[in-house]
């Protein structure tokens, strides 16, 4: 005689549903660790970055200047990811193979309108990387300044002798003006520039200064137009005239 097995249905049920459970756990862990293990064809390659401005050095604690963008691209050129300023990882997965890292400021075409007609610092570099599999690639690559910065200094007590002063700058079809503390940028590909002061002193009396060309300008430095009195001057210090001494010592830029 055959005897017969009762399963109470509700245990069925709830056996079927610890079943399913247990499946799509083992199916969701499986799925995740697609995701996160890079397979061969990926690679897992890694690139740990240190990327700072010239004359700018990041904290310790922060190796990515947040002013900065970041392309990275294939051996042929086309574009393998791309991180906006402020978003840039200090590691990056990559594949195994040769990348070109280009790093920069992200005002590359507007740098010469910005900051009110005066200009910006406009920083660029770029170099080749080879990842291998299965290893930490560590670069550090100082972006430099690829423009140029003209400052001004005026001698002590001028503003107590002068009411008002224009110093004008033009350099490449662009003309600014600055005053001291600030700076104005311009490309090395359009030559020097000339510079003039035009002051009025405390009697309303206005003196010009005539216009100078500075031939000798190179890219990364700040040029520092410094003005002197006059040692010949006997106005008392009211009508002063003003010669100049340009600065190009010790001036790396340092924004």
């Amino acid at each position: 005689m055959l005897a017969h097995l009762f399963i109470n249905p509700e245990i069925c049920q709830a056996m079927k549903r610890i079943l399913y459970t247990i499946l799509a756990i083992v199916l969701l862990t499986a799925c995740q660790q697609d995701v996160l293990t890079p397979t061969a064809e990926q690679g897992s390659a890694v690139l740990e970055l240190t990327l700072t401005r010239a004359g700018r050095p990041v904290a310790t604690t922060r190796a990515i200047d947040s002013d900065l963008a970041l392309d990275i691209y294939k051996s042929d050129n086309t574009l393998f990811v791309h991180y906006a300023p402020g978003e840039v990882p200090q590691k990056i997965v990559l594949e195994p193979g040769t990348f070109r890292v280009v790093a920069y400021s992200d005002n590359q075409t507007t740098w010469k309108t910005g900051n009110g007609g005066k200009g910006e610092g406009c920083y660029y570099a770029e170099t080749s990387v080879e990842m291998e599999f299965d290893a930490v690639t560590r670069l550090t690559l100082n972006v430099p300044m690829i423009n140029y910065a003209v400052g001004l200094q005026l001698p002590q007590f001028f503003n107590n002798l002068f009411r008002s002063y224009t110093f004008t700058l033009k350099s490449g079809g662009r003309t600014t003006a600055i005053k001291e503390g600030e700076r104005a940028y311009f490309d090395v590909a359009d030559g020097g520039f000339t510079y003039s002061l035009r002051a009025t002193n405390t009697d309303g009396k206005t003196s010009s200064h005539s216009a100078i060309e500075f031939p000798d300008v190179e890219v990364g430095k700040l040029f520092t137009v410094s003005y002197n009195y006059d040692s010949d001057a006997t106005s008392g210090g009211v009508d002063i005239v003003i010669t100049d001494d340009m600065e190009t010592d010790d001036t790396d830029v340092k924004l």
